[in-house]
């Protein structure tokens, strides 16, 4: 009898039938596309998933027509911009409340801010530049027309007064009444603010209540309780008969209520003494002080604007190119309009501006500036820009003598050749580098013969006009230059004559 002996594990199960159950166990995990437990057999098993995966089989629970796929497509487009909008939008806002100053959080409204904030977040979200403008109707008619700007180099402002509308001639005409110019405190971005149109003054408006914090302020001026300086360390204005309460209502009644309810009372006291100073005339009248808000204000100076008789706009842009050109930067600005009567509105302008580039803020450049600002109304654009960008050396009254020749000629000469000597052509012809030299000459000799104190007699005034005249025809190659530097100086038919504006 041959005997067998059964081999068992140590769990009681013979070692064939453990070997089998295990074949049979490997079987069913590849059939299944479970991962093995072994190393050997793992490039199979993630190749049977692969191929499964990339099954174009049917599922229950996917879309089955077009129209269900695209709204899937555009619920999941949807959800991911929106979250990434989101993520945007929670950068954007502790950034903005902490680098915007703060009179922008007291002086624009909740809903605008809102949009700036939208606004920016989206340029940010699209990895775009500070580049924005946005154009808002307001329910009572007026416009405002926002520009967002990187950065806060000198002449931005300047740069932004020029791309607005300046349509005063069409029926769709609407003034500037109030600008708000706004820096961030990190200098990555401007923010200025246009509103076009007048306010409209409701009947239920009482100024005794917007402008109670002014009249309590100006009741204690002339009650004598108020001290010299106030917590800032501002001097308080003196007491003045204007600041009595009638005339201070009079006064309130001529503004509008958003220029009444956000104005400083020591602020809308020193305009309203800047305004009695125009009043029913077509002056000018200037302030410049130090800024005492704003930290590290050693550099920082008001300058306050009264202009009677004169449009916003135009305003706007002439003191901002004088500030320029004086090498001050605008930090923030307010413009606002007060109705003077029969006289029209005088334009109320407000500017904190700093000296860059090496510039100083003493008293001469501040005297300086006030005299120029005072003499700018009364400059044509094309003067403004000969005097103080092209050609600064020539000064203002030799400028002013230039262009009105300038303008002399035209009528004169546009007969002879509409384009060649129309009346921007003969500006530039006569303003070049090469021939300008020329011009101030005959500038200074119209200056010398009608100086009050030494005019020059006939006879001096023809000898000059001969050197001027032997002087082009030797230096000016140029035809058409020649024909017009001679023409000022009063060639006629070949010879030197004393112009008749200039002879008399």
């Amino acid at each position: 009898m041959i005997i067998r002996r059964q081999v068992v594990n140590s769990v009681g199960v013979p070692r064939a039938t453990a070997r089998s159950l295990r074949w049979n166990r490997q079987a069913r995990v590849f059939s299944s596309g479970l991962l093995p437990t072994t190393s050997g057999d793992s490039s199979r098993v993630v190749t049977s998933t692969n191929q499964r995966s990339q099954s174009t089989d049917f599922r229950s629970w996917q879309a089955l027509h077009n129209v269900d796929i695209q709204r899937v497509t555009q619920t999941a487009m949807i959800h991911e911009l929106t979250q990434q909008q989101t993520r945007s939008i929670e950068q954007v806002v502790p950034w903005f409340l902490n680098t915007m100053p703060a009179p922008y959080f007291r002086q624009v409204p909740e809903s605008f801010r809102l949009d700036h904030i939208k606004a920016i977040s989206a340029i940010k979200d699209a990895n775009m530049d500070m580049h924005m403008n946005l154009k808002t109707h307001l329910p009572d008619g007026r416009q405002v027309l926002t520009f967002i700007r990187p950065g806060t180099m000198p002449g931005l402002l300047l740069s932004m007064i020029k791309e607005l509308p300046f349509n005063q001639r069409s029926s769709e005409y609407m003034p500037l009444s109030r600008v708000q110019i706004y820096s961030a405190e990190d200098d990555s971005m401007s923010l200025n603010m246009f509103v076009y149109g007048e306010e409209v003054k409701s009947a239920t408006d009482n100024v005794s209540l917007s402008g109670k914090h002014i009249l309590e302020y100006a009741r204690q001026l002339m009650e004598g309780t108020l001290p010299p300086v106030d917590e800032f360390g501002r001097p308080n204005p003196q007491m003045k008969e204007i600041f009595q309460p009638e005339r201070l209502l009079a006064h309130m009644e001529k503004c509008t209520e958003s220029y009444i309810l956000r104005s400083d009372p020591r602020r809308f006291l020193s305009q309203f003494e800047l305004f009695e100073k125009v009043s029913g005339s077509d002056n000018i009248s200037v302030s410049i002080e130090d800024s005492f808000l704003d930290e590290k204000n050693e550099e920082h100076y008001w300058v306050d604007i009264a202009l009677a008789n004169t449009l916003p706009h135009f305003a706007l842009e002439q003191v901002s190119q004088l500030l320029f050109l004086h090498s001050f930067d605008v930090l923030r600005a307010h413009l606002d309009n007060v109705k003077d009567g029969e006289n029209g509105n005088i334009t109320l302008l407000r500017m904190l501006v700093t000296p860059v580039n090496g510039a100083k803020g003493d008293e001469s450049t501040f005297n300086l500036l006030k005299k120029e600002l005072k003499r700018s109304k009364w400059l044509s654009p094309a003067t403004m820009e000969l005097v103080y960008e092209k050609q600064p050396w020539l000064g203002v009254r030799r400028g002013e003598i230039i262009t009105a020749m300038c303008t002399i000629m035209h009528p004169i000469m546009s007969k002879i050749n509409a384009i060649a000597f129309s009346k921007g052509n003969i500006l530039e012809t006569v303003t070049k580098d090469r021939y300008v030299k020329h011009a101030a000459s005959i500038a200074d000799m119209f200056l010398d013969r009608f100086n009050p104190k030494c005019p020059l007699t006939c006879e001096e005034l023809e000898e000059r006009s001969r050197q001027l005249h032997e002087i082009i025809e030797a230096e000016v190659e140029d035809t058409p230059a020649q024909e017009l530097l001679l023409k000022m100086i009063g060639e006629e038919d070949g010879e030197a004559q004393p112009h008749p504006f200039v002879c008399v």
